[in-house]
């Protein structure tokens, strides 16, 4: 239960830790800022989520947060449900619509499970909430697919999902990062060249790496830098979230990727305090956790 809660919490926490400096690809600009990189802060006026207080969510982790609402009303997830629950939403969503949901919304109107072709990151990364509650099912690899595929039907993410879903239970039970992330690539020539790009990189300027990976929402480019900062950091969540941040570009997308892994590898009781208590959704998500019996 610690791992897994620290798993939960780590992704909501990611994407909250991003909200206001979300998509600033400046990282001149984000260096500037960085005094106030020790929490979580209000957008600004010109941010894509205005509008939004500190320690809201981006819209994706608005979308995590949906799926676990839909799978405890539901007792367990369905396609089906969160399907309905999830075009019930963001069809009046006030927030920022991104090209995959807008798409998406288009394409569901017509009783398919296939959403648009996106293959950004931020598809996989609203899964913590499900990872939580079916651990243990030996369903959970297709229930991750099914709700990817629902609005990011491409076929290099949901690879990503098949390691990354392992990689999660594996770090769950207490092994270590680095030595399972290179284990489990060794079944995809794709995934295993993307982690030797990151080993070889590790004493480099964290900035900079991330540039070189790519700073944008693509999966291809997003996933990488990803398993760079949760790798790099693995034993200092907050710096981690720091440096997603100041690495610019998709945060949001790559925080909750590495808050899920992090959390799930050092536990509830080892996140940041504060961090948690000022998330605006801890209620809601504190109560999903005492919920699952476990």
């Amino acid at each position: 239960m610690e791992r897994l809660k620290g798993m939960l919490f780590g992704a909501f926490i990611g994407d909250a830790f991003s909200l206001g400096y979300h998509w600033i690809y400046d990282t001149e600009k984000l260096k500037a800022e960085s005094s106030k990189l020790n929490g979580y802060i209000t957008p600004s006026k010109d941010s894509f989520h205005f509008g939004k207080r500190k320690g809201d969510f981006t819209h994706y982790g608005d979308q995590s947060l949906l799926m676990l609402k839909s799978i405890s009303s539901n007792q367990g997830f369905s396609i089906e449900v969160f399907k309905t629950h999830w075009i019930t939403y963001m069809s009046k969503y006030e927030g920022y619509l991104d090209h995959a949901t807008k798409e998406s919304l288009n394409l569901l109107d017509g009783g398919t499970h296939y959403g648009s072709s996106s293959d950004e990151l931020g598809g996989l990364a609203r899964i913590a909430p499900l990872v939580f509650y079916h651990f243990d099912d030996p369903h959970l690899e297709k229930f991750v697919e099914k709700q990817t595929r629902l609005t990011h039907n491409d076929e290099f993410l949901i690879e990503i999902s098949h390691f990354f879903v392992p990689l999660l239970l594996e770090l769950i039970i207490g092994k270590p990062i680095k030595e399972t992330i290179l284990s489990l690539s060794q079944g995809s020539p794709q995934l295993k060249a993307l982690v030797d790009r990151v080993i070889e990189r590790l004493n480099d300027d964290t900035c900079e790496v991330i540039k070189d990976f790519g700073q944008s929402c693509s999966s291809r480019y997003a996933f990488p830098a990803a398993l760079y900062l949760m790798i790099k950091y693995a034993k200092n969540f907050e710096e981690a979230m720091r440096q997603n941040v100041l690495a610019g570009g998709d945060s949001a997308g790559r925080g909750m990727i590495i808050g899920m892994a992090l959390g799930a590898s050092i536990g509830y009781s080892h996140l940041p305090e504060d961090l948690i208590q000022k998330l605006n959704a801890f209620e809601l998500i504190d109560g999903f956790t005492q919920r699952k019996k476990i």
